[in-house]
């Protein structure tokens, strides 16, 4: 009965993660679209935003899981639109480099101020206790997910820190 009881908890816990994840990418859609910018594009913007020095293309491929070919068209796009500029890497005139322009600070800004303010008025429906109970749980997950799927240091992906789910 516990092994049927888990299962029903397992699956109901994807069914919810996956209408989280699909109503806030309908959402940023729409923020986005508001904003002339796809998902892919706000990825690039944030990519090289992250960035201390200028990317090269390849390294924004990269980054946003994108072929080279694919992360030309999304980049000129966004130089088309003034958020970004390109230029020869100096030493190395192979090299494309890509910065963003003051532009493409405040379109991110904007993008990021539109997110927060979505999550803010989301939650303002829960009490403050619930809330934080959430961002703990999160955080857990988070934690967990983690440590079972991503790779250190060039180490394969670790079986240890399983998480063992009990009542």
């Amino acid at each position: 009965m516990v092994e049927q009881e888990l299962a029903e908890q397992m699956a109901a816990i994807e069914q919810l993660m996956l209408r989280v994840a699909w109503l806030e990418q309908r959402c940023l859609a729409r923020e986005l679209d508001d904003l002339g910018l796809t998902v892919p594009q706000l990825l690039v913007l944030r990519s090289v935003q992250r960035r201390a020095k200028q990317p090269t293309m390849s390294t924004l491929a990269d980054d946003t899981l994108q072929r080279c070919a694919t992360m030309t068209g999304i980049v000129g796009r966004l130089v088309k639109l003034g958020l970004v500029a390109r230029e020869r890497d100096p030493h190395d005139r192979r090299r494309v480099l890509v910065q963003l322009t003051p532009d493409g600070r405040a379109v991110l800004e904007n993008a990021r101020s539109c997110r927060e303010k979505r999550l803010r008025d989301t939650l303002a429906y829960l009490h403050t206790q619930d809330a934080l109970e959430l961002l703990r749980l999160l955080r857990l997950y988070l934690e967990a997910f983690r440590l079972r799927y991503e790779k250190v240091e060039g180490e394969p992906l670790s079986e240890a820190g399983t998480i063992n789910v009990q009542e």
